[in-house]
């Protein structure tokens, strides 16, 4: 049988042999976004990364803090991705191809040993980037807005086929927010700890570092009970991050 010429097209391959033509189309690779957060430790025997979670801790006289960063995939699996409020999973942007980040989050937990009572006030916590600019977590925003430092862009998966705009209907989605978030006015007394997760503005494209500060952690308070009084002792804390983050590609399901 004699073979005709082949040519060849951008993404599209024509193999001729006689008088049967077959087109196959090649489809573009799969992309999926990372995001790699890792802690880096200043100077001193205050922080130290924990050997057991690779979280970053902060430890002075019987109190710690501890943060971990979470990963879209973390998130992923403890939520459920259909009704999760931390990722866009499984929308995908159209245009890109793949889901990009939605958030940008961290669990903190304090645990205290020996002093009567500490607190951390989420409102007093900052996402500080390399460039200047910082963002609000969703506690810290609070009563206003500003879209430079805090900003929410979560309506594109309720409002796509991917999202379960009808569970939200019924049972909104801040129910999975106040059950995971880390709160205010949340005292931990001695021998216990709390937890919770700090939730930012996804990070721009071209971030590679970024400071996470934790404002006024109050150590004291001028009265014991639990309720009384007011805050008398206060430190800042900083936990440093290099960020690497991009497009790969990934292995296409058989």
């Amino acid at each position: 049988m004699e073979w005709m010429k082949i040519h060849i097209w951008p993404g599209l391959w024509l193999l001729a042999t006689g008088c049967a033509l077959q087109s196959v189309l090649v489809p573009p690779p799969e992309l999926e976004y990372y995001l790699e957060a890792k802690a880096v430790l200043p100077e001193g025997e205050v922080y130290y990364t924990d050997p057991i979670d690779s979280s970053v801790v902060w430890s002075q006289e019987g109190v710690q803090v501890k943060v971990k960063f979470f990963t879209d995939k973390m998130l992923d699996a403890q939520y459920n991705p259909k009704f999760s409020p931390y990722t866009l999973t499984p929308w995908k942007d159209p245009r890109l191809g793949y889901t990009p980040p939605l958030w940008t989050v961290f669990e903190v937990t304090v645990i205290n040993r020996t002093r009567e009572r500490v607190e951390l006030d989420p409102t007093q916590a900052v996402l500080q980037l390399e460039d200047g600019n910082f963002y609000y977590c969703r506690q810290g925003a609070g009563l206003w807005w500003d879209p430079a430092h805090y900003f929410d862009y979560s309506y594109v998966k309720w409002t796509s086929r991917d999202g379960d705009v009808q569970y939200y209907a019924n049972f909104d989605r801040n129910d999975i927010w106040n059950k995971s978030e880390y709160k205010r006015e949340k005292p931990v007394a001695k021998g216990n700890k709390y937890s919770g997760k700090l939730t930012f503005p996804r990070l721009p494209p071209q971030v590679e570092s970024v400071d996470l500060e934790i404002r006024n952690f109050i150590l004291a308070f001028d009265k014991f009970a639990v309720g009384y009084g007011n805050p008398a002792q206060f430190t800042d804390l900083k936990f440093h991050f290099e960020i690497k983050q991009g497009t790969r590609e990934v292995a296409r399901k058989k």
